[in-house]
């Protein structure tokens, strides 16, 4: 019986030491690539080395006829078992039934009731984003969400709405997710001074495209006929209550600057977001109507993730549990959804009602892909935002350096 013991705990013992050295494995292997199947592959291997070093020449183990072919096989076993445990959260959303809200009924609607957008690129004109003035009128604050830090579409995509409001709605502050030291340094640079953005940007925004929003920025405020410059703020504490804090700055920067002005604002979706403890939430509860929260979404591509290296990661087709499912049905590959508008259609109403998913990656991405509940964000649109932009396809933005 104490041998039995014994040989229990010492496979016991050798399943934990070699998961830790698997998970080891998998985080420096994600240092080098993004690509999911090399880092598994990478981390089983680290496992089943480990696992079978320490078992092959322990004294319970020798007991048996063929020691080693024992201790390859309760590697294999144990591996097997392991690798079911973790790939269980995975594996049950992808043989899950799920809900197929995109009847057409849904589709039609939502082609007749969204607003198509020709381009992501700013300098393209204002025509296709007119009928987004009635639905801003008013709005001292325009929070722009993204659900990824490395989506070029959707840092083009605001750069483009920022040009919009500054030049045909009269906002002349910008907020965004950064220090307010940096916010200082870019502020000198888009007023004319001699400073590089370059120097103090940091990952995500270290990125060619919000350094060519800068430098549109910078000639908007040098351009003599530029009434009302643009001024930068860096609205991110980076430590403690984050949300709250970034919302009493943006109060601070609207009460100091006088009733008519308003502010921009970039963010991550999980920031502007009207969900308790969020920045938009903390925003809507001081402004009301005046603050207009706009999540942005996609549907399949790939963006980009830091977890000490920045590695490029892909994304298949949201399935049909996805809001963005049906809006890739509509033939409108760039679309802005307004949901007071839409609500007034008792189809979309219902639909935007529905608890669905939606993406929501953060940084450290190589591991909160493991478990979806972890990158998924599941409820109803309504509850999140006032509007949203919904981009097909995303490409991973370019960094500077």
């Amino acid at each position: 019986m104490s041998r039995n013991i014994a040989l229990c705990f010492l496979i016991l013992l050798a399943i934990v030491a070699a998961s830790v050295g698997a998970v080891v494995a998998y985080l420096v292997s994600a240092l080098f690539t993004g690509w999911i199947a090399i880092n598994l592959l990478v981390s089983c291997l680290a496992f089943v080395i480990i696992c079978y070093g320490l078992l092959r020449n322990a004294a319970p183990i020798q007991e048996f006829g063929h020691p080693k072919r024992f201790a390859a096989a309760v590697s294999l076993i144990s591996l097997v078992v392991v690798a079911a445990v973790v790939a269980a959260p995975t594996l049950s959303e992808l043989f899950s039934p799920a809900p197929n809200n995109a009847t057409g009924e849904v589709i039609g609607a939502l082609q007749e009731h969204t607003i198509a957008l020709k381009t992501v690129q700013a300098g393209s004109g204002f025509d296709d984003l007119h009928p987004l003035k009635p639905i801003l009128e008013g709005k001292r604050i325009v929070a722009l969400g993204e659900a990824t830090h490395g989506t070029r579409e959707f840092f083009q995509m605001k750069h483009r709405m920022l040009e919009f409001l500054v030049k045909e709605m009269g906002y002349e502050n910008f907020g965004m997710e950064t220090s307010a030291e940096v916010g200082h340094a870019l502020n000198d640079y888009i007023s004319g001074g001699p400073g590089n953005p370059r120097d103090v940007l940091y990952w995500p925004w270290a990125t060619a495209e919000v350094m060519d929003m800068l430098d549109w920025m910078r000639a908007y405020n040098a351009d003599p006929l530029t009434a009302r410059k643009i001024a930068f703020y860096g609205i991110d504490p980076t430590v403690g209550d984050r949300d709250r804090v970034m919302a009493e700055n943006v109060g601070r920067i609207l009460t100091q600057s006088g009733p008519e002005i308003k502010i921009v604002l970039w963010a991550h979706n999980a920031h502007i977001s009207n969900c308790t403890g969020c920045m938009g939430h903390y925003l809507k509860q001081q402004f009301g109507d005046q603050a207009y929260l706009i999540g942005f979404e996609f549907d399949h591509g790939s963006f980009t993730s830091r977890m000490a290296t920045i590695q490029t990661y892909s994304v298949g087709p949201a399935s049909p549990a996805y809001y963005a499912y049906a809006l890739s049905k509509t033939g409108k590959p760039i679309q802005f959804l307004d949901f007071r508008t839409m609500s007034q259609d008792p189809v979309l109403q219902e639909w935007l009602a529905k608890d669905q998913s939606s993406h929501e990656f953060q940084e450290l991405h190589a591991i909160f892909r493991l478990v979806p509940a972890w990158h998924t964000l599941y409820t109803s649109w309504l509850k999140l935002y006032d509007g949203v932009i919904f981009i097909e396809e995303s490409t991973p933005a370019i960094g500077l350096r």
